[in-house]
């Protein structure tokens, strides 16, 4: 069992601009997934509770009860992050209005069913993305401590929660097709609004054309240990199974190092 542990840092204290390995690409990147937590917590948070009603057993009940509020913790520290990038002359609101409307409109069209299985996709891809970022711990040791701690923190959870929406949805037994279908669409959104934000970040800051930002981004994205996007391929492979779920990648060991 897991349990929520908030978060509250000092965001008007002097930070670098560059917090990330003094690379403006490994800090933009970071920077637009950010973006995409505030509201994109509160969908996760509805798609669980939309199913609450129908789950009767108790430790699946209080899983919930922990899930909701770590996202809503990871909704506050995300914002003051996120307020934070405004005042480095950064874009951050408008890029945060446009990722708003994208969640809205998947409320609004999609059915229950269907945001539930989006959230498990999202999960898995972010439970992907905070392992590969805690199995390589230079990543972290590369970063202001300030960013580190909030990634860090983040990463653990995600990990620590990534089974709740697959539990419900193996309760209500929700079709393996649908949940197949609402994987493409958000890894391929996930994929084209990373690469948009991102380049907006670095367009805005005057470093997107730069020669140290293309060879940053292919060995953030593509090395062939620790590459994000490289990396993650085999994990969304996975998620494609019929008989897949969280729980067969076994993290205890690894959420027991990073937390040391």
């Amino acid at each position: 069992m897991f349990t929520a542990q908030p978060l509250r840092q000092d965001w008007d204290q002097e930070l670098p601009k560059y917090w990330n390995d003094n690379s403006p690409f490994k800090t933009h990147f970071l920077n637009a997934l950010s973006i995409t937590f505030p509201e994109g917590e509160k969908f996760f948070i509805h798609s669980i509770k939309s199913f609450k009603d129908q789950i009767t057993d108790p430790q699946q009940l209080a899983e919930i009860e922990e899930f909701v509020k770590q996202e809503t913790w990871h909704r506050y520290a995300h914002t003051q992050y996120n307020n934070w990038l405004d005042t480095q002359g950064l874009p951050a609101s408008q890029v945060t209005k446009d990722m708003d409307k994208f969640w809205h409109g998947l409320e609004a069209k999609w059915s229950k069913q269907a945001i539930l299985a989006a959230t498990i996709g999202i999960e898995h891809i972010t439970a992907t993305n905070s392992e590969l970022m805690l199995k390589y711990r230079n990543t972290f040791k590369r970063m202001h401590p300030q960013f580190e701690q909030i990634w860090r923190w983040h990463a653990i959870e995600e990990i620590e929660h990534k089974a709740v929406a697959m539990d419900i949805w193996n309760v209500i037994k929700g079709p393996t097709w649908i949940r197949r279908v609402a994987m493409v669409y958000v890894l391929v959104y996930y994929l084209y609004i990373m690469s948009k934000n991102t380049a907006i970040f670095l367009q805005a800051d005057k470093q997107l054309w730069k020669w140290q930002t293309v060879k940053d981004a292919k060995v953030f994205l593509f090395d062939k240990q620790s590459g994000i996007f490289r990396c993650s391929l085999k994990y969304m492979i996975d998620f494609m199974r019929e008989d897949w779920h969280p729980n067969q990648t076994d993290h205890s060991q690894l959420l027991k190092y990073s937390k040391v």
